[in-house]
């Protein structure tokens, strides 16, 4: 199976705003192949906010001769996404991002299925004293250079990895079924969220949504 961990930095507030990518692939249970690339977005998305930049130390002069998204994508990492299962950390947001700059360059939306490893986090380990990305990642032993996204990416997927062992998992499919959670999946028809199921009274269950920052 193969999996597209992905990271986004942002400029500001807007989902378009993305400043960097990070990408790492994992080819079953081997990384083969990782990517970093600064973006340049679209000019209404507006200037970058101090806070953004304080988190990720990206300032719009960094990105001034950077590419813009679909360049980025159309270098390979669109045709390595289809039918890959992404792997990412707080994944309401990067998928977020991803679909609002698919849209707004009018590129195809891959069909892929995808995987919030901050969920996965909570149900593998879940005495943790909170699953943040640095958090999780300093009790399994990843370095981390935080908000970085070449490295945020790695991580990500090698906090899937590690759950795919500590459950002695063959794939993510065989770990949702394990901890009661659902891929996510993307395609031209919209969104499906990744969800994990909480056990009611009377043995009923519903879907939670939610994911940490």
């Amino acid at each position: 199976m193969r999996y597209v961990a992905l990271d986004f930095e942002t400029g500001n507030a807007s989902r378009l705003s993305a400043c960097a990518l990070g990408v790492s692939i994992f080819e079953d249970s081997v990384l083969v192949a990782e990517q970093t690339t600064l973006i340049k977005p679209p000019a209404q998305v507006g200037k970058f906010h101090w806070g953004n930049v304080r988190v990720n130390h990206i300032k719009e002069s960094m990105v001034a001769d950077a590419p813009a998204f679909d360049v980025v994508w159309r270098q390979g990492i669109g045709e390595l996404a289809e039918g890959s299962v992404l792997v990412c950390h707080n994944a309401m947001f990067d998928t977020a991002v991803l679909c609002a700059c698919l849209s707004h360059y009018h590129l195809p939306v891959p069909e892929c299925r995808y995987v919030c490893t901050v969920k996965v986090a909570q149900r593998v380990w879940p005495r943790l004293q909170n699953h943040k990305l640095d958090t999780v990642s300093q009790a399994l032993g990843i370095p981390l250079n935080h908000h970085e996204a070449g490295s945020d990416a790695r991580a990500a997927g090698l906090i899937l990895q590690a759950a795919l062992r500590e459950t002695a998992s063959a794939d993510a499919d065989e770990l949702a079924q394990k901890i009661g959670m659902r891929l996510g999946r993307i395609s031209c028809m919209g969104t499906v969220p990744c969800s994990v199921a909480k056990e009611l009274r009377g043995g009923k269950t519903v879907r939670s949504t939610q994911t940490h920052v």
